[in-house]
């Protein structure tokens, strides 16, 4: 097994079965099928990474990946920030190929993006990535890069910038447009954002415009999109502790953004808080699917000094939303507890790239969760 998979390795083998399409073992579930490889489909980075910025490109078969950040001097077994290192992050462009008739996926680097990015805004449109924030080892950032596949290689422009620095929000796509929600403004920010953006990829030199803003401030939040309206769910809120630090408030509300009036409204709320889902949330036969992020148990029982002397790793429970009866419910899990990854739906097949398995520690690993639609 990988370093980091964290499968349970006798339960894999009861319940292996065949994907003919990438070669890897299937776990099945209640609702969803859970994939993951001994031999391991990885991203370029054997480290893994946090934050990164995946997109499908149409009519390529293929993602696009791009940033994130980890930590590559860390000693093992690293709890302390001292222990950990310096935070990396990069900009290598990769591209992964996901045809049929390739029975290997191959993840191979296309490009460079300008600057180092983490924790942005992304989505696709036509051939390119856009990517809007984020941060890196400078701060906070407002700018926006268009990644464009072309052939074997990537190039990079500029668009324009976001009206404020802002990492960890929210994101959806409805249509031509990206919505960016919440977030942080600046890494030494004690409250979170409720400004919410809007940019018609279609036509980005008209820049981005405010909409109403969130009844709710939240940066690491999750959002999807069902019937033309965003749906944004979990994330946390910040607040200055006794000492002025941020601190932590885990969130489970869930909010629906209704782009036709620019209004927002409350919907039911996860079944419990989670914090760097997967972005954005896959939309497949009218549910969300909420895949990863971290419940905050040990953070809470670390506030009050009663934290375990172990993480237990992160969510690998997966949820859906059906706005259209309000419910929840659990579909199954994931092969591996992961925080802030990126999520890329091809069809009924979601792909979970890299993420967090525990503070400060990445998988390099792509999951592959099958719905049962």
């Amino acid at each position: 097994m990988g370093r980091q998979t964290e499968l349970n390795y006798e339960t894999m083998k009861r319940i292996i079965t065949s994907l003919a399409l990438l070669g890897f073992a299937t776990a099945a579930q209640a609702g969803v099928q859970s994939v993951a490889s001994e031999s391991g489909l990885q991203i370029a980075d054997k480290v893994g990474r946090a934050g990164m910025a995946a997109v499908l490109i149409e009519g390529s078969n293929g993602i696009i990946m791009t940033g994130g950040a980890n930590f590559p001097n860390a000693k093992p077994g690293a709890k302390t920030a001292t222990e950990r290192g310096e935070k990396a992050y990069y900009g290598d462009v990769s591209f992964l190929n996901l045809s049929q008739g390739c029975t290997t996926p191959q993840c191979t680097t296309i490009g460079t993006l300008p600057q180092p990015i983490g924790y942005a805004a992304y989505a696709a449109h036509g051939n390119s990535m856009i990517i809007a924030g984020g941060c890196n080892a400078k701060g906070h950032l407002s700018t926006v890069t268009c990644t464009q596949l072309k052939g074997a290689e990537a190039s990079t422009s500029m668009l324009p910038d976001l009206p404020t620095t802002v990492a960890y929000p929210a994101f959806a796509v409805v249509g031509t447009k990206l919505y960016v929600m919440g977030g942080q403004e600046k890494a030494e920010s004690t409250t979170c954002l409720s400004r919410s953006f809007v940019l018609d990829m279609a036509n980005p030199n008209a820049g981005w415009t405010e909409l109403s803003r969130m009844p709710e401030a939240r940066m690491l939040a999750a959002a999807g999109v069902v019937d033309g309206k965003i749906y944004v769910t979990g994330g946390c809120s910040l607040h200055p502790d006794a000492k002025g630090a941020a601190e932590r408030t885990y969130l489970h509300s869930t909010l629906c953004y209704d782009p036709a009036t620019d209004t927002w409204s409350s919907c039911a709320p996860m079944p419990e808080p989670l914090v760097g889902a997967a972005n954005p949330l896959p939309s497949v036969g009218g549910k969300l699917y909420v895949v990863a992020g971290d419940p905050g148990n040990y953070y809470r029982a670390s506030l009050t000094g009663k934290a375990p002397a172990t993480h237990p790793g992160q969510n690998k429970t997966v949820y859906s939303f059906t706005p259209a009866t309000g419910q929840w419910a659990k579909e199954g899990e994931n092969a591996t507890g992961v925080a802030t990854c990126p999520a890329v739906q091809w069809g009924d097949s979601i792909y979970i790239i890299s993420g967090e398995t525990h503070p400060g520690v990445r998988t390099p690993l792509i999951s592959n969760i099958q719905t049962n639609q």
